[in-house]
């Protein structure tokens, strides 16, 4: 990869064929980004500033890369919102994408290449996208919409996760304190599986499939009929006839499933060979009474001694420290329940 020989001015076009790549490293500003037909690489300055002003800017057989300059040497974390560029970017639809902003909000769209997305506090909006995404943020929230069947790893501290595609194909959502909710197909094996510590997830019913949930004080619940169970260590919701398992680990959010407002009610697989006289089981009471109706060991478990209460709030001290992060602050606390049962 070469810098530039020749002025650019507000605009760049380079040919990097229909699987090129293009990198963009910028704190602050706007970014809009979306795939079209060819083998080019467009980017335009919307406020009329040069390219060269604000990027060093590299060309290569297949690859286009803009890296915002620092400043007095003051860091990519140090710029005011108004340093950044106002970008709007075509790219080949099947080129690979990697966006890493610190304010910025980032809207893209009509990708099917290689994608990832990191922001700090900017919002990251994608549609019409298929194939692999990742996306993550600290603060900004995530909103994924499209028609095309996803692989989607998305990772976010108190921003917000929405999601709203026909099909996953593998899933992986995680959050600290921001809330989730997914509305898509389950298909395939996966894996699928969303982390919180105290955010909720709320799921679309649109087909049977599996919960298995590791939580200290959440709840399951739904709106769909539904088969409540208990295994050691988790809690298992069963939704419409068995299909994909979706494991849900979290300390205190709350995981739901929410009926579709454009589908049919999903009908539960009976037991055995003989449907149950009482019909399916719905959310909220009947759970409750299927579970005083098969006591075990789960039920009644009295309150954790209070060392295990301290070894808790020590690791979720540590999780907000940033010593740990949230998937090993999870596992940690999973490990601590499998030692006190």
């Amino acid at each position: 990869m070469t810098t530039t020989d020749e002025p650019i001015g507000t605009t760049l076009v380079h040919q990097v064929g229909p699987r090129g790549r293009f990198t963009l490293r910028q704190s602050s500003g706007d970014v809009a980004i979306r795939g079209v037909e060819g083998g080019a690489i467009r980017v335009r300055s919307r406020d009329g500033r040069d390219l060269e002003e604000l990027f060093k800017v590299e060309v290569g057989d297949g690859s286009v890369e803009l890296r915002q300059i620092e400043r007095l040497g003051i860091g990519l974390g140090m710029f005011s919102r108004r340093e950044g560029g106002e970008l709007t970017i075509e790219v080949p639809h099947g080129a690979t994408v990697s966006i890493d902003t610190q304010s910025a909000d980032v809207v893209a769209s009509d990708l099917s290449g290689a994608k990832s997305f990191r922001s700090a506090s900017g919002e990251v909006t994608l549609s019409r996208l298929a194939g692999a995404v990742e996306v993550e943020t600290v603060s900004g929230e995530i909103e994924v919409d499209g028609q095309a069947p996803l692989e989607l790893a998305a990772r976010s501290v108190s921003g917000d996760l929405r999601v709203r595609v026909p099909t996953s194909r593998r899933l992986e959502l995680a959050t600290t304190s921001g809330d989730i909710r997914l509305d898509a197909e389950l298909v395939g094996d996966g894996p699928f599986t969303i982390r919180s510590i105290s955010g909720d997830a709320t799921i679309v019913g649109r087909s049977g499939f599996r919960v298995e949930a590791e939580s200290i004080t959440g709840d399951l619940s739904s709106d769909l009929p539904s088969k409540r169970e208990s295994i050691p260590g988790r809690k298992v919701l069963t939704v419409g006839r068995p299909g994909p398992t979706l494991t849900f680990r979290s300390v205190s959010g709350d995981f739901h499933v929410a009926a579709p407002r454009d589908a049919a009610t999903l009908e539960i697989a009976p037991r055995g060979n003989a449907a149950r006289e009482d019909g399916p089981i719905a959310s909220a009471v009947p759970e409750v009474a299927t579970e005083a109706a098969a006591p075990g060991p789960q039920d009644d478990v009295p309150a954790a001694p209070e060392p295990a209460e301290d070894a808790r709030m020590e690791i979720l001290r540590a999780l907000e420290r940033g010593d740990i992060t949230v998937a090993e602050a999870t596992d940690r606390l999973s490990k601590l329940d499998e030692v006190l049962r």
